[in-house]
């Protein structure tokens, strides 16, 4: 690695200088390398685009064990901390997000204080057709500025207090020098939205609808529309909209509409799904359901972590009964009501095939082996290492292919930022608080009730639709809300999502369930049973700012509670 040194000192806000010792400009010789010379090298230049996608998130599978979806099998997993409610802003296992996420928009304002003079183009090609360098810098301004908008979304998304309408630091959109004032008091709620919907709406400007082959994991349109519906379905939830503004509700339907309308996705259709499997949307790249994903890798560490033990895999992830009970009978009725059909003595019997795609039960195939999770089964119950603490283990995600022994074939991995179907959620909930279940207002195609019935129908779900048609908004919201629950598990929403409805003592503030399996002969007995309490309070509805970085300013609040 090379040292970079700049005529610009590169400060970020009040966190500490970063080190500007990087890989990604490693020049392959003993020199010290200039700002001006970073810029002025092509190979250079589209390697510091790069590292701006760095600071992305690779996944969102811890968020997940902080809710009523999972549960780590390793009891000493520090995730204990967040779910017995013992943390606070020197513990909050993501506080590291805070400089992450501020590191990454520094970078943004490195790259846009020098695009305009940058090369992206070898210099043959710059002589010969400088017009494809000028279009080069156009489309990655955009990337830039959509990155910058995901950064601050990740900021604003933890640590602002949107029920007090305040929000994180918007830093000056230039590169800090040490003559610069770097204590920033925090933007309001609505400012930080409104900064972020601008740079969202700049990018899509510039940036291709699609992107594909070896573009595939940069920025699209569909990306930018996509971070903007998910930010504006956020600022109109009750938590950021006490007062049940509508028309936060209109804008955040029309943003999701917006996604919807570009032609190149859909959700993938049961006659494309590989084998009629929902899980090729995560496991095959490039797929027409996928608006935006990090790039692929190919790598067996999640099979290795999450397979059950039968399948030499450490089996972490744990979903709960909660979350299986979720999912209704094949006749689209919750197994609580009567007319679903739902068997207590065979509790997964004309389920919700979803169930089975993301979770592994009981006597589930992947590749060619059988789940036994029933207590004395080669994957059940355990208190040891790697066994399933809730009956369950994860399905979503595992690729079967994937050898995990001897590592001789590798699964294809890349983590989903947005996909289609959470843009018709996000539809169908928006709509539905704007303008009701079946309304379609002009300028709209489809009503709330039609959205979520394409998720259902993909499913292959019943949608009784005098059933659904006749429940009031609020009652048809909340089926919204479970669709999301089931549809989304395990990618990183619920832990947002039942903080934003303002539910968190409803879900998160109560025991956690599994289920005991008992085989006798070939009968086998189901019996719910309690695995952990877990713990919420209202001040967590929003994250506290890590100590530090209070504690280093004179200027920054931090949240109530906290």
């Amino acid at each position: 690695m090379k040292k970079i040194h700049s005529n610009i000192v590169f400060l970020l806000l009040i966190v500490t200088v970063i080190s500007s010792c990087e890989d990604y400009l490693d020049p392959g010789y003993d020199e010290f390398l200039e700002k001006d010379e970073v810029f002025s090298s092509y190979n250079y230049s589209l390697n510091y685009v790069r590292t701006i996608y760095s600071y992305l998130p690779s996944d969102a599978l811890g968020e997940t064990l902080m809710t009523d979806e999972s549960k780590h099998s390793d009891e000493g997993s520090t995730y204990t901390l967040m779910n017995n409610g013992s943390w606070d802003s020197r513990t909050y296992i993501e506080g590291w997000k805070w400089g992450h996420n501020y590191a990454g928009i520094r970078r943004v304002h490195i790259f846009l204080d020098n695009v305009d003079t940058a090369i992206f183009v070898d210099p043959n090609t710059y002589k010969l057709t400088p017009s494809v360098n000028d279009t080069l810098r156009k489309q990655f301004k955009a990337e830039a500025k959509f990155l910058r908008a995901f950064y601050y979304f990740e900021l604003l998304k933890r640590f602002g207090d949107p029920e007090n309408n305040i929000g994180v630091p918007i830093v000056p959109e230039k590169v800090l020098t040490i003559n610069d004032p770097l204590d920033f008091a925090r933007s309001t709620y609505e400012e930080c939205v409104s900064y972020i919907v601008k740079d969202c709406d700049e990018a899509a400007i510039d940036l291709p609808g699609r992107r594909y082959s070896a573009d595939y994991g940069k920025v699209s349109k569909a990306a930018a529309l996509a971070l903007k519906s998910r930010l504006l379905l956020y600022a109109a939830s009750p938590l950021a909209n006490p007062t049940g503004d509508i028309e936060k509700w209109k804008a955040a339907a029309k943003a999701a509409q917006a996604v919807l309308e570009i032609p190149t996705y859909k959700l993938i259709d049961k006659a494309t799904v590989q084998g009629d499997n929902m899980l090729s949307i995560f496991t095959v790249p490039n797929n027409d359901e996928v608006l935006f994903s990090s790039p692929v890798v190919q790598s067996n560490s999640f099979e290795s972590n999450n397979l059950p033990p039968s399948f030499s895999g450490d089996g972490q992830i744990n979903p709960t009964q909660d979350i299986v009970d979720a999912y209704e009978t094949a006749l689209g009725y919750p197994i609580t009501d009567e007319r679903s059909g739902y068997l207590p003595n065979d509790p997964y019997y004309r389920r919700d095939k979803r169930l089975q795609y993301f979770i592994a039960i009981n006597g589930s195939t992947i590749g060619d082996k059988i789940v036994d999770s029933y207590v004395g089964g080669k994957d059940g119950l355990s208190s040891k290492k790697g066994a399933t603490k809730t009956g369950y283990y994860i399905r979503k995600y595992i690729d079967p292919t994937a050898d995990v022994i001897n590592n001789q074939t590798f699964a294809e991995h890349f983590w989903v930022h947005f996909r289609y179907a959470e843009m018709l959620l996000n539809y169908a909930e928006a709509m539905a608080e704007a303008y009701g279940i079946v309304t379609i207002p002009d300028g709209y195609t489809m009503s709330a009730y039609d959205a979520f019935k394409l998720i259902r129908d993909r499913a292959g779900l019943f949608t009784q639709a005098t059933y659904i048609k006749s429940l009031s908004v609020e009652e048809f919201v909340e089926k919204v809300r479970n669709e999301r629950r089931v549809e989304l598990c395990f990618e990183g929403h619920r832990f947002w999502d039942v903080r934003r409805w303002k539910q968190g003592e409803k879900y998160f503030n109560s025991p956690i369930h599994g289920m005991k399996i008992t085989r006798t002969d070939s009968v086998f007995t189901y019996n719910v049973f309690k695995v952990e309490d877990r713990v919420f309070e209202s001040r967590m509805n929003v994250m506290p700012i890590p100590y530090d970085e209070i504690q280093k300013s004179k200027l920054l609040i931090q949240n109530i509670g906290w």
